[in-house]
């Protein structure tokens, strides 16, 4: 139990072929299930108390090891979302851009995993796996819930990111972290804040506002749910 709760930093554990392939396919599995379950309060609460558990856990590991603020703030983009969904109302517009945040964090997190330098298993690898699938069913709960009209608009999808993203590179400048990876991104592999803030908010940006185009044209994903049961 003392190795799962330790802060003695190693590197980050490495993923078989075989571990990723199962992650992917748990990815698909769970998209299936959110998409025909969205609307059962048991499924939908189910992973709501997961998400609540995983964060406790986190937390309590955070604030009991005194981890530096450099990595326990709730400022990475998927830690965010996991925060707004358990906690802002529905139909929100903070609440539906936290869904389109979260549903393209966890799919972009999973599918590049980034973990903590510590040996598995530990909390910060039992968090990353939970919350990030926690937090790609509740995105879909919401998201896949009858639309009422267009909530957030192109420019709004846009503004939001960009200043979401500024304050954290300010963040950043302020701990030392590399909160949102916008300090030292593992994918482009740059250090250049200016770089990275371009660069990851285009990214953002654009799969935001296709997965807002993808969940105001429900009607398609009602026709294809038909078209599979029949």
């Amino acid at each position: 139990m003392s190795d799962f709760l330790t802060r003695q930093q190693t590197v980050p554990p490495p993923i078989s072929l075989f571990w990723f392939t199962i992650m992917m396919l748990l990815l698909v599995i769970l998209g299936y299930a959110s998409w025909k379950y969205h609307d059962n309060p048991r499924f939908v609460k189910l992973f709501r108390c997961l998400q609540l558990l995983q964060l406790a856990c986190l937390y309590l590991w955070y604030i009991s090891y005194q981890i530096p603020l450099a990595n326990s703030l709730p400022f990475y983009h998927c830690r965010m979302a996991m925060f707004a969904l358990l906690l802002c109302p529905k139909g929100s517009k903070v609440r539906y851009y936290f869904s389109l945040l979260g549903l393209s964090g966890a799919i972009f997190a999973l599918g590049y995993p980034v973990f903590d330098p510590y040996d598995f298993p530990h909390i910060t690898s039992f968090s990353f796996l939970l919350g990030h699938y926690a937090l790609y069913v509740n995105s879909l709960n919401d998201l896949l819930q009858p639309a009422k009209g267009k909530i957030l608009s192109i420019k709004e999808i846009v503004g939001y990111t960009l200043l979401m993203n500024a304050c954290l590179v300010a963040v950043n400048l302020l701990t030392g972290g590399n909160y949102g990876l916008l300090s030292r991104s593992p994918i482009i592999q740059s250090q250049d804040l200016v770089l990275n803030y371009v660069l990851i908010s285009a990214v953002l940006i654009g799969t935001l506002l296709l997965f807002d185009w993808i969940f105001n044209h429900q009607h398609l994903l009602e026709r294809l749910k038909k078209q599979v049961k029949n």
